[in-house]
């Protein structure tokens, strides 16, 4: 059926996912399609939004732990304390307490689309399953606010189990004593990536201590788990669990989609004297070093002139001799445009995955809290 949306007393309806990829001329406004943890807010907001420009331009795209989190900026961790306080759902949070953006496993590839997403509102009772109001109290941490159904086996999730897979609960209990009720987004990407870790599960996937450590120093700078726990306000073994899972999407990512060796270009060195009209052979090398079969590097001149890259610079007075600094720009993003459609590719495999897991999946949501 796949995750499908219930309302009490009205007619249901299905909210069918929807990829978006958005590309434009610029680079900056491409997306790139490696991965890192980052300080964030709502992963549902991730999925729905805008691309990273950090990595190791692999070319291979990378899976998204839906954590939770909001607007997928590709901002540096250590920016975390600078960050506006918010609660589990990245709502604001009280405001005497600064609550650090959660460690979040996060994706760049576009949007991860579900099959349809959707809540059933509940009897706001305690005693049954949902929350009635948006604060909880400690005792009521442990209340079902969402279930879902995935390969024949049915799981509660509590508001416990939302909220500390992003912030200990020290992080977001505010002022009164309560907790901030997750929200339904939050609910959803949780059941969403306990489907994805149950694939990786089921596929034998294990992850080491060692590939653990590597993947921490190169997304974080650091390996050490107290220091992450510190700057992120989680317990050292949430911070773990956030590194496993991830490491865990990364290796199920690797069995899903064939490894690119597509790399994403290097921009021209701007001219020390700020004049983009420039000339040197070294921006004609730098044009010559991305056209790749396009270029007759023997005769020193075009091999085709059916290609992308001539279709940008015809026209010009580019030579194997001399070329502009706004000619090598050109040139860039004609290549960086070439390497975002190759990863968008990818991208849409992992998607597509990803979709068919989700639309094998029921989940319910108990109340609706945004």
């Amino acid at each position: 059926m796949g995750l499908i949306q219930k309302k009490d007393d009205e007619e249901r309806e299905v909210i069918e996912g929807v990829e978006i990829i958005e590309r434009s001329d610029v680079p900056d406004d491409l997306p790139q399609a490696d991965y890192d943890l980052v300080a964030g807010e709502s992963a549902e907001d991730i999925a729905a939004g805008s691309a990273d420009e950090t990595g190791d331009g692999t070319g291979h795209a990378e899976p998204a732990a839906e954590g939770d989190g909001s607007e997928q900026e590709d901002e540096d961790a250590a920016a975390a304390d600078d960050e506006e306080p918010t609660d589990a759902s990245g709502a604001a949070a009280s405001p005497s307490r600064r609550v650090p953006a959660p460690l979040v496993a996060v994706a760049v590839v576009a949007v991860i689309a579900a099959a349809a997403i959707g809540y059933l509102v509940g009897s706001g009772s305690f005693g049954s399953k949902g929350a009635d109001s948006a604060s909880l109290t400690s005792d009521q941490l442990d209340c079902v606010i969402a279930s879902y159904t995935y390969g024949g086996s049915s799981h509660d999730i509590t508001a416990r189990q939302v909220i500390e897979a992003q912030y200990s609960l020290d992080a977001v209990e505010q002022e009164d004593g309560t907790y901030p009720t997750p929200s339904a987004d939050t609910a959803l990407s949780y059941a969403r990536n306990q489907i994805l870790l149950a694939e990786a599960d089921q596929r034998g996937i294990t992850v080491s201590d060692e590939e653990m450590a590597d993947f921490a120093e190169q997304s974080l700078g650091t390996s050490d788990y107290a220091t992450m726990a510190e700057q992120y306000q989680l317990s050292e073994d949430q911070a773990r669990e956030v590194v496993r899972q991830q490491v865990t999407l990364r290796k199920l990512y690797d069995q899903v989609v064939p490894e690119s060796d597509a790399t994403a270009p290097t921009a021209p060195t701007e001219p020390e004297n700020g004049d983009t009209s420039t000339r040197s052979k070294e921006y004609a090398d730098y044009i010559i070093g991305l056209l790749g079969d396009e270029w007759d590097a023997e005769s020193g001149t075009w091999a085709s002139e059916d290609g992308d890259f001539y279709a940008a610079l015809s026209g010009t007075d580019f030579s194997a001799d001399s070329a502009s600094y706004e000619q090598a720009l050109t040139a860039y993003y004609v290549a960086y445009q070439k390497y975002a459609e190759q990863s968008s590719g990818y991208a849409e495999q992992w998607s597509e995955f990803q979709n068919g897991l989700f639309a094998d999946a029921d989940i319910d949501l108990y109340g609706l809290f945004a």
